[in-house]
């Protein structure tokens, strides 16, 4: 008898209901951490904004050579490289904020039923946390955020200094001799910018057409994309939501007895 009852109760047994205010924790615990990620990706912005305003500074001097603004752009895109590794742990984070506000938050102030697809996903990245977005996604999009000027930068002041140090060239050949960095020739100089232009060209261009990761906003209602030329002026740009109608269509207007 006392078999059959323990059996009975593990069987009738049900876990808790989890609390608002659980789940309020949980939400305050995850939003901390990815803002602590956000403010990394701050600080190394601000690394990649310093070097690039020194190098410029420096490098535009008649004493200086060339080869400081190289020194620029290996130093920039080995930034580019860790934010892209912080870009992806940020997204990391802000997924499970994302799901938390569409899952629970949203229809809890819509009076209805949690999502259990969203709540179902949220349990898989607490049980096992795996990084979903991509290197290349990463960088493109960082690329987008905030190094495709600043390497433009670099690139442009770079040509200028060949070019116009100490004068103007006579020829294309002239110029590729300048951009010789020690034993290495220019040629190799030359086509490994242009290699790289082109490259990060790409991604940036890439960035404008593949989907926004989780935790960027959406300048669109899903399913719909955005023309290029508007993503390139208002990459944020919202739109006014259409008001749902309460019905179908309006009640038939009745039309008073004849007597």
């Amino acid at each position: 008898m006392a078999n059959d009852t323990s059996e009975r109760d593990k069987n009738e047994y049900e876990p808790p209901p989890v609390s608002d205010a659980a789940m309020a924790q949980l939400f305050r615990g995850e939003l901390s951490r990815s803002d602590t990620w956000r403010s990394r990706l701050d600080t190394t912005t601000n690394w990649a904004l310093t070097t690039t305003a020194a190098v410029v500074s420096f490098g535009l001097s008649s004493s200086a050579s060339p080869v400081v603004f190289l020194v620029g752009i290996w130093m920039v895109l080995s930034f580019l490289l860790i934010e892209a590794r912080r870009y992806r742990y940020y997204d990391l984070w802000i997924r499970r904020v994302r799901l938390l506000e569409n899952g629970y938050w949203v229809p809890l102030l819509r009076r209805e039923p949690i999502d259990p697809d969203a709540i179902r996903e949220l349990v898989s990245l607490v049980e096992r946390p795996q990084i979903h977005l991509s290197l290349f996604s990463a960088i493109s999009t960082r690329l987008n955020r905030a190094y495709g000027p600043i390497l433009l930068v670099l690139t442009l002041t770079w040509f200028v200094k060949v070019y116009s140090h100490p004068r103007a060239p006579q020829g294309l050949g002239e110029f590729v001799h300048r951009a010789a960095v020690g034993p290495i020739p220019g040629e190799v100089v030359t086509l490994f910018l242009l290699m790289l232009v082109l490259v990060f060209s790409y991604l940036f261009a890439a960035s404008f057409f593949t989907r926004a990761p989780m935790g960027e906003l959406r300048s669109l209602p899903r399913g719909r994309r955005a023309p290029l030329w508007e993503s390139f002026y208002r990459p944020y740009a919202t739109r006014t939501p259409r008001r749902r109608t309460q019905g179908a269509s309006a009640p038939p207007r009745q039309t008073p007895p004849m007597h």
